[in-house]
């Protein structure tokens, strides 16, 4: 796929500002019905996962696999607007899609065989077992997804952590320079190595890059009226396990720091892994950015964190002593 971007689209290209649940259980849906199993380094990462899911999956799950198949786009219903960082708030959005959005959505989708009726029906944009859908959601949500979602979040924090310092350092063409090798970036087009065709034109409104723990290839999702479209790509993993699998020693070793350091002061260290501004700080422990400032105060004075200050933005990141202090 390729997606041309003009000038009024570069000054509008975006970070998603955190992990969103919505596109993780959507994207996931794919990686668990992936045929090549584990034969690709991208598809092994998840096989442990993948196994684990299959043993507890909740009958309903059918639907959703039905409406998340490996190598198409995902249904962009199913992916409301970026901002909707809680899975609560996505599946509240999910149950107001309307008939022609739902039956739009799924113009290319498989004849609905073996489906329960509620579900049949989706396809001529029938909303009714939309409430039935988003049970399923959530069911899906707690078995394949809630486990891990520690696990998720930070690897994206740490993949969102390493873009910004790229887009504040080099600008919008390092961010999009850096997204290879899945993405390729040759101004004015993105490619993306992916087999659905075609070339998606400027429209002005932009681009928003979400980095996506559960994805081994970039899916675009267009936007919607007044909306800005979404690349998500797979976010760079750092090292740790799959997601809800090998944790306890993490676990153990985070609870230890915050009894040391207090939970939010832990909380932060951990997010400055990666650098970020007090701003970001702020909106990934939920706090404002006064109380950031306390935080990282008390974090630089013990001389676990250094601070300086570039245009109008104050950057933080760990120093080696903070660095070993993590690793502990």
């Amino acid at each position: 796929m390729r997606i041309e971007l003009t000038l009024p689209d570069l000054v509008r290209v975006g970070l998603a500002a955190a992990a969103d649940p919505m596109g993780e259980l959507a994207a996931s849906l794919q990686i668990l019905q992936r045929r090549d199993g584990g034969r690709t380094a991208a598809s092994a990462a998840f096989t442990r996962w993948r196994y684990r899911v299959w043993q507890s999956l909740p009958d309903s799950a059918g639907v959703l696999m039905w409406l998340c198949r490996p190598g198409a786009p995902l249904p962009g219903f199913l992916l409301p607007a970026a901002g909707r960082y809680e899975l609560e708030s996505g599946l509240a959005a999910v149950l107001k899609t309307d008939p022609l959005s739902l039956k739009t959505a799924l113009r290319t989708a498989p004849a609905a065989r073996d489906l329960p009726s509620w579900a049949a029906a989706f396809a001529d944009g029938d909303t009714a077992g939309l409430p039935r859908l988003v049970q399923a959601m959530r069911d899906y949500h707690e078995v394949a997804i809630a486990p891990g979602w520690e696990t998720v979040s930070g690897q994206v924090d740490a993949d969102l952590g390493m873009r910004t310092q790229l887009l504040l350092h080099g600008g919008v063409d390092a961010l999009l320079t850096g997204l290879r090798p899945l993405v390729r970036w040759d101004a004015p087009v993105l490619e993306t190595d992916d087999r659905i065709p075609g070339t998606v034109p400027s429209e002005g409104a932009g681009l928003l890059l979400v980095p996506t723990y559960f994805s081994v290839c970039p899916g675009l999702v267009p936007a919607a009226p007044g909306g800005t479209p979404r690349l998500h790509y797979p976010c760079v993993r750092q090292a740790a396990p799959p997601a809800g699998f090998g944790r306890g020693a993490h676990r153990a070793s985070g609870k230890a720091l915050a009894d040391l350091l207090g939970p939010t002061r832990a909380a932060a260290l951990a997010v400055l892994a990666v650098g970020c501004s007090t701003s970001e700080l702020a909106a990934r422990l939920g706090v404002t950015p006064s109380a950031v400032s306390k935080h990282t105060t008390v974090l630089r004075r013990a001389g676990l964190i250094t601070t300086h200050r570039e245009r109008n933005t104050v950057l933080h990141s760990l120093t080696p002593l903070g660095s070993a202090l993590l690793d502990t």
